[in-house]
C-alpha cells in the first residue's frame, strides 16, 4: 500500500518538474508582422502587433488567429523533445489504474 503513495508522490514530483520545464520553454512565432510569444504550457506571454495592422480589423482579427495558433503549435512542437524525456518517468501512471 505505502509502495503505491510512495510512487504516486514520485509520479506527482515528476510532473511538477515538467510543468515547470514547460514554463521555461518560449518561443516566438511570427505571422503576416504579427509576434506572438507562447511557452511550452501553451500560454500566450505577449502579442505584438504592428500599426499598420490596425487599420484593418477583419483582417487584423484573421490574422492574430492564424499567429496565435502558429505560436501555439510551435511552442508544442518544441515541448514535445522534453515530454518525451519525461513519459519513462511517467509510465507507472498506468500500472495505478490497473492498465
Amino acid at each position: 500500500m505505502f509502495g503505491n503513495i510512495t510512487q504516486l508522490m514520485e509520479m506527482k514530483k515528476k510532473a511538477d518538474e515538467l510543468k515547470a520545464r514547460m514554463e521555461s520553454i518560449t518561443v516566438t512565432e511570427v505571422t503576416n508582422g504579427i509576434s506572438v510569444d507562447c511557452n511550452g504550457n501553451r500560454k500566450i506571454l505577449a502579442i505584438h502587433i504592428p500599426e499598420d495592422k490596425l487599420k484593418d480589423k477583419m483582417q487584423l482579427e484573421e490574422e492574430l488567429c492564424n499567429a496565435v495558433n502558429n505560436a501555439i503549435a510551435s511552442a508544442e512542437k518544441s515541448a514535445m523533445g522534453d515530454l518525451a524525456g519525461m513519459a519513462g518517468g511517467l509510465q507507472g501512471l498506468s500500472a495505478l489504474f490497473g492498465k
